[in-house]
């Protein structure tokens, strides 16, 4: 689900199981760590039975420091005893945990790896970025309408605590994979933007989000197209202005699934989330509490990608590299 705006369980685990079908797939990410337990179908399909997440901003200190903080390496690893646990009790038989950009940038990372690989019962991995954006790309096309996939080029987007992940996907042709280093978390804690965000910092980080981000995408993708491509965005900004723009109390992925968001939309909601101080911002419906001081930058991160690609709306998905690590560990 990337870092999506909720917990849910897609379905409740069978009362007669296979349990020798059990995998689970674990993404230690930079701002949110998520646990889904899925049943073998057959080779390469799955059914989710269970999904748990617990945002522990792993990240929160590396931009800062280098390193991995303490308290959050602390939380972390709790939140992974608890999902040990969980897979004990469902008799998990295989499956893998990944990491991403805040343990690919920490001095520290190696360390805590180590750590993490004493808790769980599955390997633990630290994904390159094109490795993080194909398994991210995966998860997307299971659950994105085809119809989409008819239009012409396809970029899909991430946007997570410490990076930001890009596939771009056309007919006949290899996917195109490319990363930078903006996320959500990253940019909160090299901008802060005030509480509530002062309108004149707020100003000038969306330029220089625009700018970045323009540096970025027409070298890389820019120079390949034609035509603007449509956008597919998931993880947790695009997920959660999904979920705000629905009035949404109790997060349902499917709702979230292939909802289009409209440019126009994306500026009102960052508008929106910049004008409420955090503790304001955390009632809106849809928006879980721990997300609201890192939704500002999440907001505008879209706004800018909208804006550098030239299109006037995406398509939300929930689901992403924890559906293309489980699609991995089905197919084994």
């Amino acid at each position: 689900m990337g870092e999506g705006a909720g917990v849910s369980d897609p379905c409740p685990p069978p009362k007669s199981p296979t349990t020798s079908k059990r995998i689970a797939a674990i993404d230690l990410g930079s701002m949110t760590v998520r646990l889904s337990v899925a049943e073998v179908e057959e080779p390469g399909k799955f059914r989710v039975i269970r999904h748990r997440r617990k945002i522990t901003g792993l990240g929160r200190e590396v931009t800062a420091t280098g390193r991995l903080g303490q308290a959050e390496q602390e939380s972390t690893l709790e939140a992974l005893r608890g999902f040990a646990g969980e897979m004990a009790s469902l008799e998990v038989a295989r499956g893998q945990a990944v990491a991403t950009q805040a343990v690919r940038q920490a001095q520290n990372g190696e360390e805590f790896l180590q750590a993490a690989q004493e808790v769980l019962p599955v390997p633990v991995r630290v994904l390159a970025p094109e490795e993080e954006a194909s398994l991210t790309m995966q998860g997307v096309l299971s659950a994105l309408d085809p119809k989409h996939l008819q239009s012409g080029p396809v970029l899909i987007f991430d946007v997570g605590g410490g990076s930001s992940e890009f596939v771009l996907v056309r007919p006949e042709r290899a996917p195109v994979f490319a990363g930078l280093p903006i996320g959500v978390l990253s940019v909160s804690r090299a901008r802060p933007l005030g509480d509530p965000p002062q309108p004149h910092i707020v100003a000038d980080l969306k330029r220089e989000l625009r700018r970045a981000l323009q540096n970025f995408y027409q070298p890389q993708f820019g120079v390949q197209l034609a035509k603007p491509p449509l956008l597919v965005g998931t993880a947790g900004s695009v997920t959660t202005l999904a979920a705000i723009a629905q009035d949404m109390a109790e997060y349902d992925p499917e709702r979230i699934n292939n909802y289009i968001l409209t440019k126009q939309e994306v500026a009102e909601l960052a508008e929106l989330l910049a004008a409420l101080p955090e503790k304001e911002r955390a009632k809106l419906p849809g928006l879980e509490p721990a997300k609201a001081g890192v939704m500002v930058a999440g907001a505008l991160i879209v706004q800018a990608i909208l804006a550098v690609t030239g299109q006037d709306h995406l398509v939300a998905i929930d689901a992403g590299l924890l559906e293309g690590v489980l699609a991995e560990v089905a197919r084994a």
